[in-house]
């Protein structure tokens, strides 16, 4: 059996070069081998290819390396099923010439290429691929021309022609399109964390996942959807733009300068050549183009070093980046390799990149997502930390404030008391006149009692009018027997101004009730404050016999309550006499 295995390793390689594709009840053809020549001078004719001899095969899964001019392929299709219509694809679309040739009485050529119009393209796909007609048991052969500016490589693939549109829907596209919605949601969850932190690392992702779309979207042919397949070498800017930004964002996350403090400015101009690069591909796709490649590979195996050595110094997240990046230069690599002809054409080589690159994003969106938390989490540790020590200040500041205050509440109602205690002794002298230093003492004491008041307080300022009048109009009827005071004042909290005001005004009016009615026995005098909706009400009302308030407005309680009224906001005031006097008035509060 041994001595069989070479012979039949012989028979296979047999098979395999011949170039003979039998159509039968399949719907899709992969496996088969396709022979071809490489015409470096690109002047060939097909009538001069036909007549000569396509000594090389390879498998339809072709990946030839670069090459200089055009490569032609020849196979042969014999039609052992009932249909006719098929579909010849090639499954990639950057090719500038993808010419397909047959002779029936003459040579018949059915034009393609990524600048060829969708409208103008036998199959409305971005993938080249053309409309085949074969008659069952009818066999020809093809010739396939190809031109490009990039390496070569494709897989030549033969569909029943209603399977085709089947398989395509589910095909790469579909990977393709999945891929995009990823990353363009990736660019505006990051350019949204950029516009909250204003972290320059948020800013450069979105430039490397924003030009990673313009990259997918080129060499995916999607662009000859929307005519714009004929910007395909131009927007190969955004493969070196992308990576510019890679290493900027790299140098970020990695934080380069807080562990390798001396290279951190060196590092930062390995992105530069990208950008320059990106424009030179502008003006002429090759040799830049190439360039990028091999430069792309190079800073990759520097990016992965960096990581690993900053890992060990201590950065225990760069495991992650570590991991992302290993992962799609590896299928980077075998793409690479595979463009080169080293490897064979697989969706393997061929799309491992793109799955893996979905993947490094996603990963990195992750750790920029987890960073942007922990972020969030110093930022309010930091912030309660702050605030904590910004609230201890200002309370031992606002005790302070409230000793200082007390301090010349205290100072105050001292003197006060001083001058009241002055006037006593001068009332004392003057005998006669001593119901005048009488009312200016109860008038300094209306003023002297807010003081007092603030001075035990908790709050310095708001004041209760309950406590603070009824001591007023006690301080008052302690002096006179025999009058009857009745209050009826609500708890009413009310600045500290209103409070003085309100005080002077209550004493005036119950000082003038006492003074005009001094003769009448049984006077009663009547105080009440209330509170309705945003206004207070104040009424003082007695029993006696009233006055003439012409002639008492010129008295210097009038006086004082008109002022003392007008310091109250949006006041109004009265004076009406009925069976005695009776002081009205009502003013806004904001409390």
């Amino acid at each position: 059996m041994l001595r069989l295995l070479p012979l039949l390793l012989l028979l296979s390689v047999f098979v395999f070069a011949d170039s003979n594709i039998l159509v039968g009840k399949k719907d899709k053809y992969n496996h088969f081998s396709v022979s071809y020549v490489k015409d470096k001078t690109s002047r060939l004719t097909i009538e001069e290819i036909s007549r000569k001899e396509f000594k090389k095969t390879t498998q339809n899964n072709f990946a030839l390396g670069y090459i200089k001019g055009k490569a032609w392929f020849k196979f042969s299709i014999e039609n052992k099923s009932l249909n006719e219509n098929f579909i010849l694809s090639l499954n990639e679309s950057f090719y500038e010439v993808a010419n397909l040739y047959y002779y029936d009485k003459n040579w018949i050529k059915k034009s393609n290429g990524v600048f060829t119009p969708i409208e103008k393209r036998d199959i409305k796909t971005n993938h080249l691929a053309f409309d085949i007609t074969l008659n069952p048991n009818e066999k020809k052969v093809y010739y396939l021309e190809l031109k490009g500016k990039y390496a070569y490589f494709g897989n030549i693939e033969i569909y029943e022609k209603s399977y085709y549109y089947f398989d395509n829907s589910m095909g790469i596209n579909t990977l393709y399109i999945f891929i995009l919605g990823i990353i363009s949601i990736i660019v505006l969850f990051n350019f949204f964390l950029y516009v909250k932190t204003k972290e320059r690392i948020y800013i450069y992702y979105v430039g490397y996942s924003f030009f990673n779309i313009i990259y997918l979207l080129n060499i995916s042919g999607l662009l000859v959807y929307v005519d714009l397949q004929k910007y395909i070498y131009e927007l190969q800017l955004a493969a070196s733009f992308m990576l510019g930004f890679l290493v900027y964002f790299s140098i970020e996350y990695l934080e380069v300068k807080k562990y390798l403090t001396k290279y951190h400015r060196a590092l930062k101009l390995l992105a530069l050549p990208f950008f320059i690069f990106g424009v030179l591909v502008v003006f002429s796709y090759q040799p830049w183009n190439q360039l990028i490649n091999n430069y792309a590979g190079l800073v990759c195996i520097l990016l992965i070093a960096i990581s690993t050595i900053i890992y060990f110094k201590g950065h225990n997240k760069t495991k992650y980046y570590i991991f992302a990046m290993l992962l799609y230069f590896t299928f980077i690599v075998l793409f690479t390799f595979m463009v080169n002809g080293t490897f064979e054409y697989t969706n393997f080589t061929r799309y491992g990149f793109l799955v893996t690159s979905a993947i490094e994003i996603t990963i990195f969106s992750f750790l920029l997502a987890n960073r942007y938390n922990e972020i969030k989490e110093n930022t309010q540790y930091y912030l309660e930390l702050e605030v904590e020590n910004r609230t201890n200040k200002l309370t031992s500041l606002l005790k302070e404030r409230e000793l200082l205050l007390k301090e010349v509440y205290h100072r105050v109602k001292n003197n006060f008391h001083m001058v009241i205690g002055m006037l006593w002794f001068q009332s004392r002298k003057k005998g006669n006149n001593s119901q005048e230093f009488k009312e200016l003492i109860n008038r300094i004491k209306s003023m002297s009692m807010i003081h007092e008041y603030l001075y035990d307080a908790n709050n310095l300022a708001y004041i209760n009018t309950k406590d603070y009048l009824d001591k007023i109009i006690y301080n008052i009827s302690s002096g006179y027997k025999n009058i009857i005071f009745d209050s009826d004042i609500e708890d009413i909290t009310i600045e500290f101004d209103h409070a003085v005001s309100l005080g002077v005004i209550i004493n005036e009016a119950i000082t003038n009730a006492v003074k005009h009615n001094i003769n009448i026995d049984s006077l009663c005098i009547k105080v009440v404050a209330v509170k309705k909706g945003n206004r207070i009400y104040l009424s003082i009302e007695d029993n006696g016999a009233g006055f003439d308030d012409i002639k008492q407005k010129k008295g210097i309680g009038i006086k004082l309550i008109e002022q003392f009224c007008g310091k109250l906001p949006k006041n109004k005031y009265d004076f009406s006499f009925n069976n005695g006097t009776k002081f009205e008035l009502q003013f806004a509060t904001g409390k």
